[in-house]
């Protein structure tokens, strides 16, 4: 649905079409997509899975994921991992990922028509990262988001390449990646005729902040791969703002870890996931402020 003032994006038939081989139209709707818990477990069973029945809902759930909900985007990339593998734990969290959906079945991505007089930017990025999320080899989950005119336009749930030393070198790994995506969405805009000021980028940790700041390495950075030092030459040459936020203000935590109702919520209404209908979106965002449940809320 579009109109002058905004445009609504949604996959419900495709949502509608991967409960329903799985007989679980009737299912009890649950309020987040995550269980943490259910994504590290190791099944010492060794039940056998349906491997290719597997990989046909992880290939929807990734389509659906990136196009139009940003929000399940963490949850499918950890599923992802376990595609060669899957495990009945595995089978589990997927099951759980479609109860979510289920309650959530409604939800729009909407895209508005900015009332900002003078942005700070009118492209922005977000970074956060989970430090040693991968309890097998101990590498950090990148999170990044990228929002024009504060309409989410771009999103990434990423393992990273390298073990990080610290979480200060996670979430400065995680920035690089977010600076690069940052500069590519700069050129694609100047070339569809936009003007664009100086983009800014936020995190959410200290140190890494300053790091992607200094001219040179030191006795702390002097490890980080040179691939991870397309940062600070962005900074050095002004081609982008580094700005640091609280984690509360953080809107890529979604994309790096699993959180709880309330912040699911929260996260939800930052992403732009509403209720099709502007009355709806107002009860919505009022319910959300009370920590209502999820699938409480869309079924009003």
């Amino acid at each position: 649905m579009w109109n002058k003032l905004k445009i609504q994006l949604s996959q419900t038939d495709l949502i509608l079409k991967l409960l329903d081989p799985k007989h679980m139209k009737e299912c009890k709707p649950v309020n987040k997509p995550c269980n943490g818990s259910l994504l590290q477990e190791i099944d010492s069973t060794k039940e056998p899975i349906k491997i290719t029945e597997y990989h046909q809902i992880i290939g929807s759930l990734n389509y659906l994921a990136q196009h139009t909900r940003p929000a399940i985007m963490f949850t499918v990339s950890q599923l992802c991992r376990f595609s060669t593998t899957p495990n009945t734990k595995q089978w589990v969290a997927l099951k759980h990922l479609l109860r979510y959906l289920k309650g959530t079945g409604n939800v729009y991505l909407e895209y508005t028509k900015s009332t900002l007089i003078h942005p700070i930017s009118e492209l922005t990025g977000w970074a956060d990262a989970d430090y040693g999320n991968s309890r097998d080899n101990r590498k950090s989950i990148s999170g990044n988001l990228v929002l024009f005119f504060n309409n989410p336009i771009s999103w990434l749930s990423k393992k990273q390449s390298v073990v990080a030393q610290s979480t200060t070198e996670a979430e400065y790994i995680s920035m690089n990646t977010c600076a690069k995506q940052l500069r590519w969405l700069t050129f694609v805009l100047k070339d569809l005729g936009q003007n664009l000021t100086k983009p800014t980028l936020f995190d959410d940790n200290p140190g890494a902040v300053i790091i992607s700041k200094q001219a040179s390495l030191n006795a702390n950075t002097k490890h980080i791969e040179i691939c991870f030092q397309y940062l600070r030459d962005c900074v050095t040459k002004k081609l982008l703002n580094i700005v640091q936020v609280s984690s509360n203000q953080m809107i890529a935590n979604i994309l790096t870890k699993p959180l709880n109702t309330l912040k699911v919520i929260q996260a939800l209404q930052k992403l732009h996931l509403v209720l099709n209908g502007e009355t709806k979106r107002c009860h919505y965002i009022n319910e959300c402020k009370h920590g209502t449940r999820v699938n409480r809320v869309v079924s009003t």
